[in-house]
């Protein structure tokens, strides 16, 4: 009988196969093995391409063809480099062909820059008046007499928010107080990358033209970083969510101009892709102080998307779910010790990721509440709706039913007829589809919660971004009903579809999210 032939390529073969195996296990993980030692996957170039590309499982199970995965995988890695370049470049090209002037509320904006660095970090009465702001109660700051002439030189007759230069007061120094009501409520964070144009205009003597055209280039750039890092730190839907920030209505004016929209726009999409990432991957505890930081922004920079902040608390229980799934995978030690983990048998109420995280919340809603108390004694619109009966509306909204039913049919009534800020047609179609893009994405949801095809963390995070984009929308509602609606109006006044616009690439993940699990539901 002939001896058994020996095979060296029997160890290699074997060693191959077990860390392929372990590959199609940890796919939607953080760490792969390969020679016996754990590699970073997402973000990492260390790990051997060949690991990719050595079995057909991994293909089949990632619906990976093996003709054009490679270029799929290489636009995905491209995609931050393509967001970046995307902005820059059509924003470039949207600022050169925009007016100074031909922003929504941009002399209110420019005003309350001017104030704050003229040191009215908080508004204070005046007794000038605007186009829009032509009665009592209004507030501003002082403004340098040079921006006043700026702005009724290119004033065009598109935003009223200019200042009747009849109804300047001056008391002996070059300038005046001039009225910002709509802009008077934004704290400064909503304007850093502006402000700190403005401010370098002031410091280095340049003209308001070209102080201007300084805040919006800042605004630009600020914009594609925090785009690029945004789609950078995306485990999966680079591509989509790339797309959907280069589209021309997101970068039309929120990408450069002198807005508190611009940079609440950017940070409220990178607080989305940063949530999202740490529903699928291990974070770390400096991730988690960032994150922290990131919601603060965002409370300081627009209040009303202050609710997104609520889905980090959700993250600690998430990365529990990944910590115990790494475990019955058996690689848990060396995860944990890589990845920073808290080993998933301490309790939540032990974990310090939740404490980072609750203490960020906690500081949110503290600047919101210190804010709204110092802002909370002026309305934005006191031609529309006065202080006084703002004041009544607010009470009456507590405790009287029959205005709680009247709001909520005014709001209703806007809502079908897509009605919008003076009645665009254009705006009224966008809202529309925004209106139908967001109940798309209840659908996608209902669908796969009813199919059950989400894991525990994913349908947490998809049910948590459905409440809270439609919580957010609603409170629009109601605060434009409360600031903005006459009392004659059957229906909200007010409604932009500019509003919308941060909530889209969380949305985006979302709808994502449920499409592709209804997909693997359907071919079990």
């Amino acid at each position: 009988m002939a001896a058994p032939v020996h095979d060296e390529r029997k160890p290699e073969r074997a060693m191959w196969s077990k860390a392929c195996r372990l590959w199609i296990t940890l796919d939607c993980r953080m760490y792969t093995l390969y020679e016996g030692r754990l590699f970073p996957v997402v973000g990492s170039r260390r790990m051997d391409e060949r690991l990719r590309a050595s079995n057909g499982i991994w293909r089949r199970r990632n619906n990976v063809n093996p003709i054009t995965g490679g270029v799929g995988s290489t636009a995905r890695r491209l995609m931050p480099m393509v967001v970046a370049l995307g902005t820059l470049l059509m924003g470039g090209w949207f600022m050169a062909h925009t007016a100074p002037g031909h922003i929504p509320d941009i002399w209110a904006h420019v005003y309350r820059i001017v104030g704050i660095t003229n040191g009215d970090t908080l508004a204070r009465p005046v007794e000038s008046q605007s186009y829009l702001h032509s009665t009592t109660g209004n507030v501003g700051g002082y403004v340098d007499q040079e921006w006043i002439d700026f702005s009724l030189e290119y004033y065009d007759g598109y935003d009223p928010a200019v200042v009747k230069p009849e109804t300047l007061v001056y008391d002996g120094r070059d300038g005046a107080d001039v009225p910002c009501n709509n802009a008077a409520v934004n704290s400064p964070v909503a304007y850093a990358p502006q402000l700190v144009g403005f401010l370098v205009g002031k410091a280095f003597g340049l003209s308001p033209l070209a102080t201007y055209h300084c805040a919006e280039a800042l605004m630009l750039v600020v914009s594609t970083l925090l785009g690029a890092v945004s789609v950078m730190l995306l485990p999966k839907w680079r591509i989509v969510c790339g797309l959907v920030m280069l589209c021309p209505l997101m970068l039309r004016h929120n990408s450069f101009a002198i807005s508190a929209d611009s940079f609440t726009q950017a940070m409220v999409f990178l607080l989305s892709c940063m949530v999202f990432r740490a529903f699928l991957r291990k974070v770390s505890t400096a991730y988690c102080v960032a994150l922290a930081a990131v919601c603060v922004a965002v409370v300081m920079c627009k209040f009303i998307y202050g609710p997104l902040c609520l889905l980090t608390l959700l993250i600690p229980w998430a990365q529990h779910r990944l910590s115990t799934a790494a475990r019955t995978d058996g690689v848990g030690d060396a995860v944990g010790a890589m990845a920073d983990e808290v080993p998933p048998d301490v309790p939540l109420h032990r974990d310090p990721h939740m404490w980072i995280l609750a203490i960020g919340d906690a500081l949110a809603i503290g600047w919101l509440m210190v804010w709204m108390k110092l802002t909370g004694w002026f309305v934005t619109t006191p031609l529309m709706v006065s202080y006084e009966e703002m004041t009544a509306r607010k009470t009456a909204l507590l405790t009287d039913p029959d205005t709680i039913l009247s709001a909520l049919k005014a709001v209703f009534a806007s809502i079908v007829q897509a009605k919008s800020n003076l009645d665009r047609p254009i705006d009224s179609l966008v809202i529309r589809l925004c209106w139908i893009l967001m109940l798309a994405v209840l659908v996608a949801v209902l669908a796969a919660s009813v199919l059950r095809a989400f894991e525990r963390s994913m349908s947490a995070f998809c049910w948590g971004t459905t409440v809270m984009s439609f919580g957010i929308v609603m409170l629009m509602y109601v605060a434009l009903w409360l600031q903005y609606t006459p009392t004659d109006a059957s229906a909200v006044e007010g409604m932009q579809h500019r509003y919308f616009l941060p909530l889209t690439v969380l949305c985006t993940l979302c709808t994502c999210e449920c499409l592709q699990a209804i997909a693997a539901r359907l071919r079990r």
